[in-house]
This record gives structure tokens, C-alpha cells and sequence, in this order.
């Protein structure tokens, strides 16, 4: 079990520091993918502690939540479209010649895409996260024991997540696997002391299953595109050899995943 923090976590602080983090990144120019995706990692650890804190608001909690997720929806494209393409040329560095030559088309139609698509109106989404630090501005203060139970909600949904995920063929199983388990290392991160001492060996092992779990995910993505759209690759002939070795590589990260939750969750994490 999880014992409460040594001093008050303040919850509405820590909040609004990850919301107004994300509105930073988004004041960056050039707003290159990186950026994004930094923008959505500060709206995703936001939620998490969102999460946490849903014991002492659970309304608000609720609607922060929601909003967060619609904000995080409007990011998502042109950074879905880079990752995606970096899947396809990391793949294709190991694949045999012509799996190869195949992935490297469909990373370059995948550019393609995310170049031609409409810009995104940042002036709605700064306006969306103004309006998300206004409601983490007037959240309630949440007592240790608050904090302790919020996050040991986060860490049995991580666990029921696993039992459900690890070995299975399906994505969406695989996929609601991968966000408790971002949940937990984000509380982790943020919370520190509400874990047992040995947290910081558990992070690191969490830190490297949420990134095997990820870029399985990307792989799992990337293979339902080329099959829905085999001119991705050039073709059927195409489609194919790119579809033999995203699923060889799948199959592995699948695989590193599954160990690495085991040795997560040996110590109930």
C-alpha cells in the first residue's frame, strides 16, 4: 500500500504549473511536432494529476479531464503523421532490401500528408488552455490521505490494465495498457513520495515499459494504416513486404513490453 506523503502535496499548484508548461511550449516558434508532442505530454501529466485529485473534486475533476482531452485531440494529427513516419524509417533501418525500400515510401507519403494538412488554430487551443488553468486555478486543496488514495487508484488501474493487456492481440487492450501505465510513471513523477523508496528503480522501469508500449503502439497504427491504404507503400506488392516486417517488429515490442511489465509488477508496483 501506498502511505501519505511526508508533507502536503499541493495539488492545484503542481496543476497549473503542467498547464501553464503547456501553453509555454506553444508560444515556441517554429511549432515543429517536438513541440507538440511536448505540449500533449504537459496536458497528459495534467490529467493524470487531474486524476489524483479527483477525490476532493470529482465535477471538477471530470470536466478538466474532458476538456484536456479535446485540447489533446486538436494536437494530435500532425504529430500522429510524425510519429508514424519515424516508425516506418526506424523499422526500415533493419528490415531486409525491399521491406525497406517499402516502409521508406510509406514514410515519405506519410510526410506528404503531414505537410499538406490544414494548420491547427492555435488561437482556440491557447484559448482552451487558458481556460484549463483557470479551472486547475480553483481546485480545492486535497489532504495527504486525499493524495495517497488518488494515487493508489492510479496504480491499481495500471494493474488491472496489465492483467487485461499483457499477451494480448488486441490493440485497444494493448492501448488502455499503455495510458494507466503512462498515468502511474506521470503520478510517480509528480508525486515522489506518496510511492515506497524503492520509486526510483520502479521509475526507470516504468519510464522504459511506457516507451516500449508506445512504439508498439506507433507500430500497431502504422500497420492498420497500410493495411486500410495500401498505396502508402506503392502498392499491394509494397503493402505487403512493409506489412511483414511492421508486424515482425510489433510482435518484438510486443514481447519487451510484456517482460518488462512482469518485472514492473513482481514488487505490486
Amino acid at each position: 500500500m501506498m502511505r501519505s506523503p511526508a508533507a502536503a502535496f499541493d495539488l492545484r499548484a503542481a496543476l497549473s504549473d503542467e498547464v501553464r508548461a503547456a501553453i509555454s511550449e506553444l508560444e515556441k516558434e517554429p511549432l515543429r511536432p517536438k513541440i507538440v508532442h511536448r505540449c500533449r505530454v504537459r496536458l497528459k501529466r495534467a490529467r493524470a494529476l487531474s486524476r489524483i485529485g479527483g477525490n476532493c473534486a470529482p465535477g471538477l475533476a471530470k470536466v478538466f479531464n474532458d476538456s484536456a482531452r479535446t485540447l489533446m485531440r486538436s494536437l494530435a494529427q500532425e504529430r500522429e503523421l510524425a510519429s508514424l513516419a519515424d516508425a516506418a524509417r526506424v523499422c526500415a533501418k533493419k528490415a531486409k532490401k525491399r521491406e525497406s525500400a517499402a516502409l521508406e515510401a510509406v514514410a515519405e507519403t506519410l510526410e506528404r500528408a503531414r505537410e499538406q494538412i490544414a494548420p491547427m488554430n492555435l488561437e482556440t487551443i491557447r484559448a482552451g488552455l487558458k481556460d484549463l488553468l483557470a479551472l486547475a486555478q480553483v481546485w480545492p486543496e486535497a489532504s495527504p490521505r486525499q493524495v495517497a488514495r488518488g494515487a493508489e487508484r492510479i496504480a491499481r488501474r495500471a494493474r488491472r490494465a496489465r492483467r487485461r493487456g499483457r499477451e494480448s492481440d488486441t490493440p485497444a487492450r494493448r492501448h488502455e495498457w499503455r495510458k494507466r501505465e503512462k498515468d502511474r510513471l506521470y503520478a510517480v513523477e509528480l508525486l515522489n513520495g506518496a510511492w515506497p523508496d524503492d520509486r526510483r528503480r520502479r521509475r526507470k522501469t516504468g519510464e522504459r515499459l511506457a516507451d516500449a508500449l508506445g512504439h508498439e503502439r506507433d507500430a500497431l497504427l502504422l500497420i492498420a494504416r497500410i493495411e486500410a491504404d495500401p498505396a502508402l507503400a506503392g502498392g499491394h506488392d509494397g503493402a505487403k513486404r512493409a506489412l511483414k516486417a511492421m508486424r515482425q517488429r510489433r510482435a518484438k515490442l510486443g514481447a519487451r513490453a510484456d517482460a518488462i511489465g512482469r518485472d514492473l509488477h513482481a514488487g505490486h508496483a
